[in-house]
């Protein structure tokens, strides 16, 4: 599995946010941390040295409708790189059995972490009934079991319709059924999901933290002393740091309809719509 690459920048820079793409060779890097990871979508293709396609309507993976009753279908076709961008295009279009077309990618095998901060700056269609995301799950078969007790990290999702907000959220819990989880939305106050954000989590032994364009909006505290609702998994029920003390691995994707945003889908005049992701970037704790 690949980890990491050795380009580490060690001084500060102010990091560009909102606007239009704005690739450039200075990477900011908040003291404390050094890169670890990269892909700024500066060729003309997807590098499959750090990402994999996903396919169909989940079915193949043991998941029908991606667990969330969604209605497009998965294909390496709506992926593509261009002006330092990597594109996830939701289309209308028929395919296996689903009336709408997307993508989703991951890094599962190629890059996984355990603790940093992990960030991407994203524009996000402004289109009803679409659902992006940047999100993490776990490497590996956990000792902790299947979905949610191995957790799940979201960074962003979105409701396209709501071009003010974006959400972020951690699930966890049971061995099996229905995730317990906390989330919170992040409120724009004069930009939209349109417009390029950097959202962030910064996640440690016992605390996750999560960012928009480098405001601070949610945390939850996992330490001895804190107060608060907790995460926690039934595996392993007296741990505080379980399940979200093991590696994870990076999810892209624009899903379409689904429980999120109650089952709404596209309007009649929708054809196509384009997720932008300008980088990803992963930076671990200076040791």
């Amino acid at each position: 599995m690949k980890k990491f690459y050795l380009l580490i920048i060690p001084f500060l820079l102010l990091s560009s946010c909102g606007g239009s793409s704005n690739n450039t060779s200075t990477i900011e890097v908040k003291e404390g941390y050094e890169l670890f990871f990269q892909d700024e979508f500066d060729s003309d293709y997807l590098d499959e040295n750090n990402w994999n396609y996903m396919y169909g309507d989940g079915s193949m993976y043991g998941n029908p409708g991606w667990g969330n009753q969604e209605i497009q279908y998965y294909q390496e076709e709506n992926v593509s790189v261009r002006d330092g961008n990597l594109i996830i295009t939701a289309k209308r279009e028929n395919a296996g059995g689903k009336p709408f077309t997307s993508a989703r990618i991951n890094s599962k095998g190629k890059v996984a972490v355990k603790y940093g901060r992990i960030e991407a700056r994203i524009s996000l269609p402004e289109v009803e009934g679409l659902w992006p995301a940047f999100w993490m799950l776990p490497e590996a078969s956990s000792p902790y079991g299947g979905w949610p007790a191995s957790g799940e990290i979201d960074i962003m999702e979105a409701r396209g319709r709501v071009n003010d907000m974006t959400s972020a959220a951690l699930h966890y819990g049971p061995i099996t059924g229905s995730s317990v989880y906390q989330s919170k939305g992040y409120i724009f106050r004069d930009s939209t999901i349109s417009e390029y954000h950097v959202y962030a989590v910064e996640w440690s032994t016992y605390k996750m933290s999560w960012y928009v364009d480098d405001d601070k909006f949610f945390e939850i505290d996992n330490s001895p002393e804190a107060k608060g609702q907790k995460w926690y998994s039934m595996a392993d029920p007296d741990s505080l740091t379980a399940p979200f003390d093991q590696d994870f691995h990076i999810l892209l994707n624009c899903a379409i309809g689904g429980h999120f945003d109650g089952f709404i889908e596209p309007p009649a005049d929708f054809e196509s719509a384009e997720m932008k992701v300008d980088y990803v970037r992963i930076f671990k704790e200076v040791a």
